[in-house]
């Protein structure tokens, strides 16, 4: 038996000895044509043939010059022999490119292939190696559209910014630039000596380059999607504030920093404030520590979007996390739910990321769910759940057409990775998730999702993963089955429900649907695990019952109970469905609108507009269901009918039409509202839902006219009489100004703007310049949109906001179509794809055809428009058909209304 043994070991070693002779290398590789590699490149996810081990990255960055340099070593992990590799590089110098095997560098050939960018290296000879390092030396140009590395230049500070989500890290680092392929980088950065360089890592070292620079090294991050990379360098203020305390997961304190440009660091110190409790809560939600080794809260001066969430070192555009004594209620509840759905992206996404973007909603989705879920537990009493259910309503109105995409689906081009950024992946999501958590209880969900990222840290999940998980663990398949009928399949289910009164109690009859608007094409029947609560009210009992609605039909029994006084399908708002009502419980919801609990008011707003516009409501019903819902005690509710009411369709259908609507919103909207909400209609910071109204009033003339007054001292930079003007005011008082008439005064706010160095005004600014509807000032519009003067996010808020207005619509899109490569290069590149939804606002199939042929001719300069395209062409024929008889129907319920109130009077 020993002497085998020595003839096994002999064996072994005379195998490696013909192995190490044989050398890494096979026979020489002939180089393919650019055709062959046109066809033979990975238009979207790579292959498995190589993966990221590790990387090494040395960038050489001087913001204030126009472009960089870099070198990237990336130790590479290959499953066969290969004659080559599939790369992400775009729009790079590639000046040398070399493969290391065994400690000796060969040269290799670097092919630019996908506009996309996906590149070919060609190895010299077949690599036989299951392990090299790829060496990468390159330089590049910042980018001038917000994508990749870019620069900006702010009160005479250039700064340079990485945004690497979703496939921009390839613009400043030729890299496996796929989420799935998570590997440690190691980084160091040289800059101009005195600026601060930011990293998802804290840096470890300094030392003197050439002269006036120094290299930064940093320490090795844990393993990371290259989307995931922070790169930025500027002279930032940085604000060191108080670490967050350790606590029983976790026994390392968190190093808390914020950076904002020069002199707005202070800005930063509410945020930054607030952070200590939100990881630990979050913490404490999931039951899994903070997993980065620092946090870093990061202002950017230009972001392309509302922030990203860079693993270690959140970047924020400013407008959306700074503070100061002008910052109002309302953007103070944006900051706090960015800044929640960012801290959550450290453990959904960063920590446990989706392989590919098909299953986007395992981040985004859940980062959206932990925004009210958090801030409820920390803020208990101020009503988040409700601004839930408001974003779940947004995505109902996407989810409603036949062309929408479901929240996870198959993504097989890059050019379509941005489309999965919409309200089905972060609000339908949020939605869905939020109704699993309240129907099967969070003491039984959340600590689930804490064992799912337990399981799948520094790693992958998909859509696959995850639904094995949460059954195992919850013990519970139904929590499966409804996540997977939900997120795997298109469009809004609808609920009708009917009631029976029997001896024996009360029966509710549950019927499911696909909601299929006026126009949709939609044919397919669609079932889903739907947890349906229906509440009943009767003399002031309310008793609930609840049911998994599987199948087409269902219902639950309220077994002794009275013929209800009304019936709400969907207790606490909480399902993601719209439903339905038999006329006569539609009118008895009459009497109970006005004391539902707001959420579930909301709901049923949203349910009876889209039963009228189907015409499953009649007019009369749904105009005095409007009146009752005016005067709900929460503003949301009255702000949710003022919106209802601005989006009649136009115009009345004749004189007395518009006579009739008039009297309607005078005599019976503004007096419920002013007898819930005070003499002037709601609380002053919510003035923005009255610009439907004209000021009737002395109390609401006086309130414009004070309004005009402290904007006009906010722009002369001057405090007076007047208090001060806060955010949550800019638009309302811009719009005031506005329309008062004239060119001066777009110029003055033009001016101000400028000189002011606010960006929560900038935004609004752009925001009431696109709805003006006075022609010179249109014109002025249409100047600033054709020159992109206010930047790209503008352009677009600019160019939108006038093609939703009837009156300015017509010249916009002429001027837009007259040079739209010119209008699309001003936008940031990220938001190109969205640009068919322009035409939204024409409500009008015979505008198709013209649609159509202008993204046939430039829709190559808009990469992933066809989703976009496709949502777009639906709704002009959704929009037509509905606007039509909803019109129709409108006229006769406010005839009914005006004619019933005056007989009463």
């Amino acid at each position: 038996m020993r002497t085998s043994g020595v003839r096994f070991g002999i064996l072994a070693v005379w195998v490696l000895a013909i192995s190490a002779c044989s050398g890494p290398w096979g026979a020489a590789v002939k180089p393919q044509s650019p055709d062959a590699l046109a066809a033979a490149a990975p238009i979207g996810r790579l292959s498995d043939a190589a993966r990221p081990d590790a990387y090494r990255v040395a960038l050489d960055i001087d913001p204030r010059e126009a472009g960089f340099s870099g070198r990237v070593e990336i130790d590479t992990r290959f499953k066969a022999p290969a004659d080559g590799v599939w790369l992400h590089s775009d729009d790079i110098n590639v000046k040398a490119v070399k493969v290391k095997v065994r400690g000796k560098e060969f040269e290799a050939t670097w092919t630019d292939v996908l506009p996309t960018g996906v590149a070919w290296v060609q190895f010299p000879k077949t690599l036989k190696a299951k392990q090299a390092t790829l060496i990468i030396d390159y330089d590049a140009q910042f980018d001038v559209t917000l994508s990749g590395l870019f620069k900006v230049d702010e009160n005479g500070d250039a700064y340079a910014l990485a945004k690497s989500e979703s496939i921009q890290a390839r613009r400043f680092l030729p890299s496996f630039d796929e989420p799935g392929l998570k590997a440690p980088f190691k980084f160091s950065m040289t800059i101009p000596d005195g600026m601060h360089a930011i990293h998802n890592t804290p840096e470890m070292s300094r030392a003197p380059a050439r002269e006036g620079f120094v290299t930064v090294d940093f320490k090795e991050t844990r393993p990371l999607s290259t989307y995931l990379l922070s790169v930025a360098v500027g002279n930032f203020d940085k604000v060191d504030y108080a670490a967050i305390p350790p606590n029983a997961l976790r026994a390392e304190p968190i190093p808390l920093t914020g950076y904002a440009r020069r002199g707005k660091g202070k800005e930063l110190e509410f945020a930054l404030s607030l952070t200590p409790a939100y990881v630990l809560a979050l913490e404490e939600a999931f039951q899994q520590p903070y997993p980065y080794e620092k946090l870093d809260l990061v202002a950017a001066p230009q972001w392309p979007s509302g922030a990203t969430e860079l693993a270690g070192a959140i970047t924020y555009r400013e407008g959306r996390i700074l503070r100061n004594e002008a910052t109002g209620s309302a953007q103070i509840l944006a900051l706090k739910q960015i800044h929640v759905h960012e801290l959550a992206h450290m453990w959904f996404g960063n920590l446990v990321t989706p392989p590919w973007w098909d299953d986007l909603w395992l981040k985004e989705s859940f980062a959206t769910w932990s925004e009210p879920m958090l801030l409820s537990i920390v803020e208990p009493e101020a009503g988040h759940d409700v601004e839930a259910v408001i974003e779940g309503l947004k995505a109902m109105s996407l989810d409603r057409l036949a062309a929408v995409r479901p929240v996870s689906g198959p993504i097989a081009r890059n050019e379509d990775i941005r489309n999965a950024y919409d309200a089905i992946t972060y609000q339908k999501g949020m939605a869905v998730i939020r109704m699993v958590d309240t129907y099967f209880g969070a003491e039984k969900f959340r600590p689930a999702l804490g064992r799912y990222v337990a399981e799948f840290a520094d790693g992958e999940a998909d859509s696959a993963d995850f639904f094995g998980v949460i059954g195992k663990v919850t013990n519970e398949p139904r929590i499966e089955n409804v996540f997977r009928s939900f997120v795997t399949q298109q469009g809004l289910p609808l609920i009708e429900a009917t009631v029976s009164c029997t001896p024996n109690g009360v029966d509710v009859g549950l019927k499911q649907s696909r909601f299929k608007p006026l126009g949709s094409p939609i044919e397919n029947e669609t079932l889903w695990t739907v947890p349906v609560c229906v509440s009943a009210y009767a003399k002031g009992e309310t008793r609930d019952q609840c049911t998994l609605l599987d199948r087409k039909e269902g219902g639950v029994a309220f077994e002794g109970m009275a013929c209800p006084d009304y019936v709400m399908p969907n207790k606490q708002g909480a399902g993601y469905f719209r439903f339905g009502l038999e006329a006569e419980q539609w009118r008895k919801m009459l009497n109970g609108v006005t004391n539902l609990p707001t959420a579930e008011a909301l709901v049923t707003l949203d349910s009876a507009k889209a039963a009228f516009e189907t015409g499953k409501l009649d007019g009369e019903t749904y105009v005095n269901l409007l009146v009752r819902a005016s005067g709900h005690t929460d503003r949301r509710v009255a702000s949710a009918v003022m919106k209802i009411v601005r989006e009649f369709p136009q115009p009345p259908a004749s004189r007395a039409a518009a006579q009739d609507e008039a009297w309607f919103k005078a005599n019976a909207l503004m007096p419920m509202m002013m007898k819930a909400h005070g003499q002037s209609g709601l609380p002053f910071d919510e003035l923005t839902a009255f610009h439907a109204l004209e000021a009737k009033t002395t109390e609401q003339r006086r309130v414009r006219e004070d309004l005009f007054q402290r904007l006009k001292a906010y722009m002369a930079g001057a405090s007076g009489e007047f208090e001060p003007l806060t955010s949550d005011l800019y638009v309302p008082a811009l719009t005031i100004a506005l329309e008062r008439g004239g060119t001066g005064i777009v110029g003055a706010i033009l001016d101000a703007e400028a000189a002011r160095d606010d960006s929560s005004f900038s935004a609004a600014v752009g925001s009431a310049l696109s709805r003006v509807k006075d022609p010179a000032q249109q014109a002025i519009v249409r100047d600033l949109v054709a020159k992109g003067t206010l930047g790209g996010q503008a352009t677009i808020v600019l160019a939108q906001g006038q093609m939703e207005t009837d009156a300015g619509r017509e010249a916009m899109w002429a001027m837009l179509k007259a040079d739209f490569p010119a209008y699309l290069e001003k936008l940031p590149a990220q938001s190109r794809r969205g640009a068919p939804r322009l035409a939204q606002g024409f409500c009008d199939p015979a505008r198709a055809g013209e649609v159509k042929a202008l993204f046939e001719t430039h829709g190559a300069l808009a990469e992933g428009h066809q989703q976009a395209l496709a949502e777009t062409l639906e709704s002009l024929s959704v929009c037509a058909a509905t606007r039509t008889q909803a019109r129709e129907k409108l006229d006769e319920g406010l005839a009914a209304l005006v004619r019933k109130s005056i007989q009463l009077e």
